[in-house]
């Protein structure tokens, strides 16, 4: 038995997507701005210069950031498919995947270092479970999902 997509689903998971975004706002600005210098996702695009010399503490970071700016873009794209209930296909899994493999190390750093300065980490808690819930319905039983046995 499918559900029927109304006005109260709709505002329902507007609701939840815009609260998980304002909540979670600073760790996806920590994440994507870096640690106030560095920008990397404008330093991976080239339109700031690259430094000349990197440690490893500043790769993991660049690293993270670059990571951090894809997982935040999907994130959002899968928002949008779910409050429009857009169905699934192959590209929106594909880019499912990819947001899972951005994400899942950002919000583990996020979680363990970020929950000990201050419990600023756990701000992203509610994201990480709207994206867990996004990825599951995207996998699991979504719209236009439904298997047709008479091919």
């Amino acid at each position: 038995m499918e559900k029927e997509y109304t006005g109260a689903t709709f505002v329902k998971r507007f609701l939840i997507s815009l609260g998980s975004l304002i909540i979670g706002s600073p760790c996806f600005f920590i994440g994507i701005v870096g640690d106030g210098k560095a920008f990397p996702i404008l330093r991976f695009l080239r339109i700031l210069p690259m430094p000349e010399y990197m440690d490893g503490r500043d790769i993991f970071n660049f690293t993270l950031g670059v990571m951090a700016f894809f997982a935040t873009v999907i994130l959002l794209i899968m928002m949008f498919g779910w409050v429009f209930n857009i169905s699934s296909n192959r590209f929106l899994k594909v880019l499912v995947v990819i947001g899972c493999c951005c994400g899942l190390p950002n919000a583990f750093v996020c979680l363990t270092i970020g929950s000990m300065l201050m419990g600023v980490g756990l701000l992203i808690l509610p994201a990480t479970w709207l994206a867990c819930h996004l990825t599951t319905w995207y996998f699991g039983d979504s719209p236009g999902e439904a298997i047709n046995l008479d091919r």
